[in-house]
């Protein structure tokens, strides 16, 4: 998974050298596979398309209504496959594998003017919280596994 995570770090173009080291990349891969930590990958004829994945990050983005951490989602589509519904089966396939890992919601940030805002739209997100064009959304999955 680790050069989808790159991908949703990154702007499209050449990976800046080091890039597996920055602190943006690290703490979507550090000890990947903790408790809570889910993700999915859409493959066509051998190839990896995208990627999507979530996790409770050290610097919480949002919180349920009882003051618990929610996962913070990324996802990455490779630039010659987007809008083409494979974002939408990403985030709706991570739905499923973020409730099955005990989570009760995701959450994520987008910056207001960047068309993917109406596929999280779409896909059930919603907005908790503005910094200017800075958005936090979040998208409930229903209950706690137990």
């Amino acid at each position: 998974m680790a050069i989808d995570t790159l991908l949703a770090a990154f702007p499209p173009g050449p990976l800046p050298e080091g890039a597996s080291e920055m602190p943006r990349v690290t703490r979507w891969l550090a000890e990947w596979g903790r408790l809570g930590d889910a993700g999915v990958v859409a493959w066509h004829d051998g190839r990896r398309l995208g990627a999507a994945w979530c996790r409770v990050q050290a610097d919480v983005l949002a919180r349920d209504g009882e003051g618990c951490p929610l996962p913070e989602l990324a996802i990455a589509v490779a630039p010659d496959h987007q809008a083409r519904g494979i974002g939408a089966r990403l985030l709706d396939g991570l739905a499923r594998a973020a409730s099955e890992a005990g989570s009760t919601a995701v959450s994520l940030t987008v910056n207001a003017q960047n068309p993917a805002l109406r596929l999280y739209e779409r896909a059930g997100f919603h907005v908790v919280a503005r910094d200017d064009d800075r958005l936090t959304m979040v998208k409930p999955l229903g209950a706690r596994q137990p």
